[in-house]
């Protein structure tokens, strides 16, 4: 019985690993590529297999939740009962820094979830430890700092500050001037393409490769000034968003939106993603929150509430504040959001940003007073795969994966909505072939238009009825021999084609060939 329920687990664990159902084979009448989609369909059960067993024997953790008893509400746990209830570990992770004099501050993490960035409003920078709870190092700009995120790990920096954008390392030595990105607003980076994109206050969008320095695309919004900049972890798609209530995804090649999509009855206040892509949370002023599917564009859900910033954790949760209230909302068929958890600051905090850390159940809160940070259950993903984000790492991993991750560097071009068609073959679009009927009516039209074609005067009898008339001929027959070249074209192509196909026969055997077609 037991090894019974072991074999439906895994093939319920395959099932959730499949690529779609396999392709119909038995009517492909070419061997090689019969062949071919034979051996892919053969890898893609090996691999939906491996990472069945994986999950089963590898990612023995799994995530919990808030689990309500009779009438208890999820939502009325405070962080103090949580806090009793949990180890030693997840406790240290609830903590409030005070710092009112540097504030507002926005924080950011790396893909571990390792370290975190803050920067205050006033010039405040600092890099932070989360295993020690320790500062790397924190330094003062003096000047404005709008906007602050990581690089491809925790030993860069970019920083928008009051008229440039500069790049720091892990020591706060500031390694370049970014001139050409202007007064920033905000900051986004593509870290498979290695790409820094930034939006200004006159609402030009750049995006510049920090490898080479080279400006891959600086491009016009021309929907006015914008502080709403996401990226979509998915495909890598950049989204803005402006104070028409529109919401526009850019691509580094290409100068007008992907897509242009009108969200709200209002200016945007806060995008974010879901990590699987195909969910979007928007916020506006005129209080709503929408909930929307990139699939079919359109829209799952309208929750009541302004938020000024949003955030989506690994396992799907959304965390939305505004003033010095946070509010997270749950799910459980990635559609129909309800209330989860509460969180209201002290009196007076002015929430700036939130953000959930990778692979721990903890929100960040970067606040006018300074930055906190919150437990929440079920947020984030147990399971890490070192390959890709290890918070463990050391120092010689992290040098090769540096190293690898920039032999891995994805060209610009490879940004698209639908990043699964990245090396596929473009599906070429056959002419349809008109019928007879279409083409006597084309030809009909084109003689009716001769006809009817002005003809200039001319002075000195060259106006005659006789050549009038004859112009007006030599133009009928110029549209009719139009169609006649085409079908003479059509007929001696097959003709070259036959006689081809004869030659390439053996000589015994071409005057066997039927001479129909010559």
């Amino acid at each position: 019985m037991e090894i019974q329920d072991f074999s439906d687990d895994i093939d319920v664990k395959v099932k959730k690993y499949q690529r779609g159902e396999s392709a119909d084979l038995e009517g492909l009448k070419d061997k090689k590529l019969k062949g071919q989609l034979a051996n892919r369909e053969e890898l893609y059960k090996k691999s939906a297999n491996a990472a069945a067993k994986a999950e089963k024997w590898l990612m023995q953790t799994e995530s919990g939740l808030l689990e309500p008893e009779g009438i208890e509400k999820t939502w009325r746990f405070s962080q103090q009962s949580i806090a009793q209830e949990v180890d030693v570990a997840s406790r240290k992770n609830q903590f409030d820094i005070i710092l009112p004099d540097l504030g507002p501050y926005t924080i950011d993490y790396t893909s571990s979830g390792r370290y975190m960035l803050t920067a205050g409003r006033k010039g405040h920078l600092a890099i932070m430890d989360m295993h020690t709870l320790k500062p790397v190092k924190d330094f003062q700009v003096r000047e404005t700092v709008r906007d602050a995120v990581f690089l491809h790990n925790e030993l860069f920096f970019a920083a928008a500050q009051k008229k440039y954008t500069y790049i720091y390392n892990r020591a706060g030595t500031e390694l370049h001037c970014l001139k050409e990105h202007g007064a920033v607003l905000k900051l986004q980076f593509l870290k498979n393409h290695f790409l820094l994109s930034s939006i200004n206050k006159s609402s030009h969008l750049r995006y510049q490769d920090i490898t080479t320095g080279q400006i891959v695309g600086n491009y016009r919004t021309a929907l006015g000034r914008s502080d709403v900049l996401q990226l979509n972890p998915y495909n890598s798609v950049i989204t803005s968003g402006h104070s028409g209530g529109t919401v526009c995804m850019w691509k580094p090649t290409t100068s007008t939106p992907l897509i242009k999509i009108l969200c709200h009855h209002g200016p945007v206040t806060a995008i974010s993603f879901h990590p699987n892509g195909h969910l979007m949370a928007t916020s506006g002023m005129d209080k709503k929150i929408k909930i929307w599917d990139l699939r079919t564009y359109k829209t799952l859900q309208t929750l009541p509430g302004n938020a000024k910033t949003l955030s989506f954790s690994q396992k799907g949760l959304l965390a939305a504040s505004t003033g010095s209230f946070t509010q997270i909302l749950q799910t459980s068929d990635s559609s129909n959001y309800n209330r989860y958890m509460i969180h209201t600051m002290a009196k007076g905090y002015q929430i700036n940003r939130i953000q959930f850390r990778p692979y721990e159940d903890v929100l960040g809160i970067g606040h006018s007073m300074g930055f906190s940070s919150i437990l929440v259950p079920g947020s984030g993903e147990p399971n890490f795969d070192s390959w890709v984000a290890n918070p463990f790492e050391t120092v010689k991993e992290r040098r090769e994966k540096e190293v690898r991750v920039l032999l891995d560097k994805l060209p610009p071009e490879s940004v698209m909505l639908d990043p699964t068609k990245v090396g596929n073959m473009r599906e070429v679009k056959r002419k349809e072939k008109k019928t007879k009927a279409e083409v006597e009516e084309e030809k009909a039209a084109a003689v009716a238009a001769a006809k009817n074609v002005a003809v200039k005067k001319k002075t000195k009898g060259r106006s005659k009825p006789s050549k009038v008339a004859r112009k007006k001929q030599e133009g009928i027959e110029n549209a009719k021999r139009g169609f006649v070249e085409e079908n003479e074209g059509r007929d001696n192509k097959k003709k070259q084609k036959r006689i081809t196909e004869v030659n390439e026969l053996p000589i015994a055997l071409q005057p066997f060939v039927s001479k129909k077609g010559k």
